[in-house]
């Protein structure tokens, strides 16, 4: 598993600077320039960056005001600023490089293949309600927070004169995210039944659909 892309940077300034030591001596390096096909130019420009701010720390540690704390803080910033840069378009992705000299420089890489998110086996928990304030309406909600991964909630229904045998008899489908999901009785569909299933939608796969919903009335 490779390391949060956005965390490689370390938190505590002084191994910061060892870092930056090493990628100055590393972007430095023509030959590694033309072995990863760094751009030379680049290189130079990232160097300056990381050498403004460990000039501006050193100024800092001398004479330890707040004008100069405001300048050395800033030149980290921009200094990090540009190593991210530099290694989201030279390095992490940089097929002439492998995962050991990407390490030698602190940055993680990206998993070619990111471990899927597993699909729930089971539809969610979920109830109907009616209102007589709000006549022809059926309101669906899931219960509880959706699991990781799921992208939608699908939603299978009908108005019935009997229950069918199962949630994929359900003759409607349709999908949402938040709740609720609503349904507006058609014309003649008042006093019906209504009847809905749900199951979780993920980018990798479908939950089993719940087991049918009771009657629901449509008010």
């Amino acid at each position: 598993m490779s390391s949060n892309a956005k965390s490689w940077i370390p938190s505590r300034e002084g191994d910061l600077v060892n870092l930056m030591a090493i990628w100055q001596v590393k972007l430095a390096n023509a030959s590694l320039q033309t072995a990863y096909g760094w751009v030379a130019a680049e290189c130079t420009a990232t160097i300056a960056t990381i050498t403004t701010f460990l000039t501006a720390r050193t100024t800092y540690q001398a004479t330890p005001t707040p004008p100069n704390r405001f300048i050395k803080e800033s030149a980290r910033k921009a200094a990090i600023a540009a190593m991210r840069k530099f290694a989201a378009e030279r390095i992490r992705s940089n097929s002439k490089m492998n995962e050991g000299q990407r390490a030698e420089l602190g940055v993680p890489t990206r998993d070619p293949e990111p471990t899927p998110v597993p699909v729930p086996e089971d539809g969610p928990e979920s109830r109907a309600e009616t209102s007589a304030h709000r006549p022809g309406e059926v309101k669906v909600k899931y219960e509880g927070a959706k699991p990781y991964g799921v992208v939608t909630v699908d939603v299978a229904y009908g108005v019935l004169d009997a229950p069918p045998e199962s949630a994929e008899a359900l003759p409607h489908r349709d999908s949402f995210t938040h709740n609720p999901w609503v349904y507006t009785a058609g014309h003649g569909e008042r006093g019906r039944k209504f009847y809905y299933a749900l199951r979780w939608h993920t980018n990798e796969g479908v939950s089993a659909w719940t087991e049918l919903s009771g009657e629901v009335i449509i008010p």
